[in-house]
């Protein structure tokens, strides 16, 4: 988004203060012991996909942008990584997901098709460092890439800004440049590609002034995941992820986004809490709505990931709203969580 409004300066900063099953057997544990599911290690989530025989999702980034890495920082922005028959699928590239998906011990060479919902930059910013540094780490010439437009554009212009540093290490290390990469624009809602392992389909959802932002949903042999990408509570996403297993849902608990924006207004800052709010409610799902969407999709575990705030809330609280319109299994996301 632009970043000349002081709403938009503010929401930066206000984001910025404010405070399936997991992993495995040995996270749950200690889920039942705390208030919030702690963070997996990565030596937790090496195991937990070691020898993987069904397919598993990882949450590589449950953050919202567009926020500052600064040290206090919980969560990266979003991004995920599906694992399949050893093949591996990638959804999002914001800050942090090259760190993360080496976290998790997934070979850059098994990245197989990478996806984009969006054009804001806590969803795309990283995109042409993972291609950069997967390439150089095994990363496949035959990747295959799908986003919407101008995603073509953008992946030229990235190649053409990174081609001095392709040539001088395929020099160095003695391997083929990454030259280019196989983008198809999606712009509608409908199939987008399928696989041996997985058909991938997509539907419009609603994040203006973003257009086209996309949600996606992935069908492999033994389950099925949605995403809704940034969006406002729609009919659509309840439709794309019907029957799903698997639902990933942005959230936002609005009560504590509104609670420190006054807290800023009363420091002197130049917040107008209507427009910021009016901003957010036209863009996100507050998480008692989420709740109603996987409840009408009769999806079997909703995911609460790009959470706004991205701490500050607690992982009850989370569930607590979210159940008030859904009664199957929620999952407060976490990030490196395996699923």
């Amino acid at each position: 988004m632009p970043e000349t409004s002081p709403s938009v300066y503010s929401r930066r900063r206000i984001l910025t203060s404010l405070p399936a099953m997991p992993l495995c057997a040995l996270a749950i544990g200690r889920a039942a012991a705390q208030t919030e599911t702690p963070t997996p290690t990565a030596s937790e989530i090496q195991a937990a996909l070691k020898d993987a025989r069904g397919t598993k999702l990882v949450l590589l980034g449950t953050g919202a942008g567009p926020v500052p890495m600064v040290p206090s920082r919980r969560r990266f922005m979003t991004s995920h990584v599906m694992l399949s028959n050893g093949a591996a699928y990638v959804l999002d590239f914001g800050l942090g997901v090259t760190n993360e998906f080496a976290r998790t011990g997934i070979e850059f060479g098994a990245v197989r098709s990478i996806f984009v919902t969006h054009h804001h930059p806590d969803h795309n910013v990283e995109y042409g460092p993972f291609l950069v540094i997967g390439w150089v780490n095994g990363l496949k010439h035959a990747v295959k890439a799908y986003g919407p437009p101008p995603l073509k554009q953008m992946t030229a212009d990235i190649f053409a800004a990174y081609r001095t540093t392709i040539d001088f290490w395929a020099e160095d290390f003695k391997i083929a440049p990454l030259h280019s990469l196989d983008v198809s624009e999606v712009s509608a809602a409908g199939a987008v590609m399928q696989d041996e392992n997985v058909k991938v389909s997509a539907v419009i959802v609603n994040h203006p002034p973003v257009k086209p932002a996309l949600g996606y949903r992935f069908d492999f042999h033994d389950r099925s995941i949605a995403f809704s990408g940034d969006t406002t509570p729609l009919e659509a996403v309840a439709h794309l992820a019907k029957g799903a297993d698997v639902l990933v849902h942005e959230a936002m608990y609005a009560p504590a986004v509104q609670s420190f924006v006054r807290a800023e207004i009363a420091h002197g800052q130049p917040v107008r809490f209507d427009a910021f709010m009016a901003h957010m409610n036209a863009d996100h799902s507050d998480v008692e709505a989420v709740g109603r969407i996987a409840q009408e999709a009769g999806v079997k575990t909703l995911v609460l990931s790009h959470l706004t705030p991205e701490h500050g809330v607690t992982d009850a609280t989370w569930r607590r709203e979210a159940s008030k319109g859904f009664s199957g299994k929620i999952i407060v996301g976490r990030d490196l969580m395996v699923i």
